[in-house]
């Protein structure tokens, strides 16, 4: 009971946490990971400016680069609460709910799990966001039972 209350309470302060960019009636989705995630990952390669710049196309607008900042952000915050969570589950004798690699999983790592999900699962992109990271994750982390 302990460890589900623990991870409640992690949820709760990763869906909280996840951000001013949207409306209070707004629940970020699936759909915004997709479009916000996919910026970031791009924007996080070598040469992306050089590139986009070269192509002539229009650069991402100043509220577009705070979104995928945001989108990369909060993926990564929640990966960590999961390592977090995992610990505190492993150190109390609980199970965890996901079994993430003990060499860390970079971040990187991490962002492309989750856009691969969406991809795979285009279905669930109407989803909170919350639901859709933990479901990449969990599924990407499974622990053997």
């Amino acid at each position: 009971m302990k460890t589900l209350i623990g991870f409640f309470i992690i949820l709760a302060l990763a869906i909280g946490s996840s951000g001013t960019l949207y409306s209070s009636e707004q629940v970020p989705t699936g759909n915004d990971l997709l479009r916000d995630c996919s910026l970031a990952l791009d924007m996080a390669q070598e040469g992306y400016m050089r590139e986009v710049l070269s192509k002539g196309k229009p650069l991402p607008t100043n509220a577009e680069q705070k979104r995928a900042t945001q989108c990369f952000s909060y993926v990564v915050g929640f990966k960590d609460a999961l390592y977090v969570s995992q610990t505190f589950q492993e150190k109390n004798g609980s199970a965890p709910f996901v079994c993430l690699p003990d060499n860390n999983l970079n971040n990187d790592q991490a962002l492309r799990i989750v856009l691969k999900y969406l991809h795979d699962n285009s279905q669930l992109l109407d989803r909170p966001q919350a639901a859709v990271v933990f479901n990449a994750i969990y599924y990407a982390f499974p622990c053997k039972k």
